[in-house]
């Protein structure tokens, strides 16, 4: 192991430079700390000097970082790089690393990431928190070295606190091991947000492979390259991706509809969940009949429409769904219309005794009905619950979003009431149910209603524009012209065009 902290001359790892770098190493052979000043050929900013107590006077005439950077590399070769605050250290290595012409990636383990999952309750994860909860002992504070040896400090106590098979399954969660593509540049994925959105692969020739979304777009978009090795999917994505692009989104809501509706309208290569089914099907079962009826979403509103049971997206699908709820609730394949056979036969259930024998007329038929309701109860569909669209509000960190919603179809996402007005203005009409946002929203606008949401969800009515006639000013006048009278008139035949005179219906 490698506990590494560095100073530098900002926070900007693509333009700012290291000024020290502090390493204490934890190997068979024992600890060794090894730190020194670099000189970054830019002036350090004063209130920088203030903190660090590292001067431009300090830095002048210390060796570059490029000087330095194959030693270095191979110190650091093959360990596990520990540092506070990780994403920041790791990446002003990359960068001097990569301007020194040496690739450099190793395992990172943040000791923030860390102590946040081993102790959840704790307010502040910062060094000074963790000096002050454990009783660290510094041996300065915001120099390198000192601060490597506070996260050396910080590791032996949690040896003290848990077992280290523990502590293993915890470094193993915050340690997804990156084999990054080699096609993306080194940046790539560091650059990217570490909050909600949705992210989009593209391959060669701006391919799209795949949409995905996450509340942290950065640890997600990581662990499809942590796991190349084991997930046939993300190893294709591997070997094709060549660039990322991110759509943030306020909170993870905004991220699930907005996902929702990419894969659907884009169809990326590798997305096959939510793509849009060419065909939808519901069982339904009306308080009028004793057999569930299958039916299709190109006939029936499913938003709209009583007594839906389950979507599907295909005949075979459904039937497979009614069986299976047949076989566990004994009910009658040929009452539910899933087995023909000849009236007063038994069904081959009946026969297995799995079949009460409604169909020989050993069961009374309104009790075979009640229990395929009880049956169907667990996929019944949820009518559209208002009378219009609805926009729910979700709030992020400091910023809000509006997500429009109508008959169980997402219509569109805007971040303020101006935009909201806008948008419902010229609101596309609902097309269809949309199966995956009724799953998604279904149950968390229920339970909302009910106030069994810890957060309740808030929910605008909208009302869709009615037509509006809109004042317009009349014509102009314009001077009346004198009415010609047409003449009809016979044009003479000329000699030499003999046929002009021949009738549409000539026989020659």
């Amino acid at each position: 192991m490698v506990f590494v902290d560095l100073e530098t001359t900002g926070g900007n790892a693509l333009e700012d430079r290291i000024t020290e770098i502090g390493v204490v190493e934890v190997g068979p052979h024992g600890i060794e700390q090894w730190s020194t000043l670099l000189d970054p050929a830019e002036p350090i900013p004063p209130f920088i000097q203030k903190l660090t107590g590292i001067t431009n006077e300090m830095v002048r005439g210390q060796p570059s970082f490029g000087t330095l950077a194959q030693g270095l590399a191979e110190r650091l070769h093959g360990k596990l790089f520990v540092a506070h605050n990780a994403r920041f250290d790791y990446g002003f290595l990359k960068n001097e690393f990569r301007r020194a012409g040496i690739g450099f990636q190793a395992d990172v383990l943040c000791t923030v990431r860390l102590s946040r999952l081993l102790f959840p309750a704790a307010a502040r994860h910062g060094l000074d928190a963790l000096i002050a909860r454990f009783g660290l002992a510094p041996q300065g504070r915001h120099r390198a070295l000192a601060d490597a040896d506070l996260l050396w400090q910080f590791w032996q106590k949690l040896h003290t606190l848990y077992t280290p098979d523990l502590i293993g399954q915890a470094v193993q969660r915050v340690t997804k091991r990156s084999s990054q593509p080699p096609q993306l540049p080194d940046e790539a994925i560091d650059a990217l947000p570490d909050s909600p959105g949705v992210y989009l692969f593209y391959g060669e020739g701006d391919t799209l492979l795949y949409v995905g979304k996450s509340v942290d777009v950065r640890a997600r978009v990581r662990s499809h390259f942590s796991s190349d090795h084991q997930v046939a999917k993300d190893l294709r994505i591997s070997q094709e991706i060549r660039r990322v692009e991110v759509r943030r989104t306020v909170g993870e809501l905004g991220a699930l509809l907005l996902e929702s509706q990419l894969v659907k309208q884009l169809q990326p290569v590798h997305n096959r969940m939510l793509r849009r089914s060419a065909s939808l099907y519901s069982w339904q079962l009306t308080q009028e009949s004793d057999t569930p009826q299958l039916v299709s979403a190109t006939t029936v509103d499913f938003s709209g429409a009583e007594s839906l049971y389950g979507t599907f997206s295909s005949r075979n699908g459904a039937e497979s769904a009614l069986r299976a709820l047949a076989d566990e609730h004994r009910l009658c394949c040929a009452q539910l219309g899933l087995e023909k056979i000849a009236k007063g036969r038994p069904c081959f259930g009946y026969q297995v005794k799995r079949c009460d024998g409604v169909c020989v007329g050993d069961a009374p038929l309104a009790d075979h009905t009640a229990r395929t309701r009880e049956a169907l109860a667990t996929l019944q569909l949820e009518t559209w619950p208002y009378d219009g669209p609805i926009a729910i509000e979700e709030h992020g960190d400091d910023n809000v979003e509006y997500h429009v919603i109508d008959r169980w179809q997402y219509l569109g996402s805007v971040a303020s009431r101006d935009a909201l007005d806008a948008l419902v203005d010229h609101m596309p009409a609902a097309t269809g149910f949309d199966p995956d946002i009724y799953r998604l929203l279904g149950r968390r606008l229920a339970a909302s209603r009910k106030a069994e949401l810890a957060v309740p969800l808030t929910v605008l009515l909208l009302t869709r524009p009615a037509f509006r006639l809109s004042p317009v000013e009349p014509p102009e006048a314009s001077p009346k012209k004198p009415r010609s009278v047409a003449l009809l008139r016979r044009r003479q035949p000329r000699p030499e065009d003999p046929d002009q005179l021949r009738l549409p219906f000539d026989v020659r």
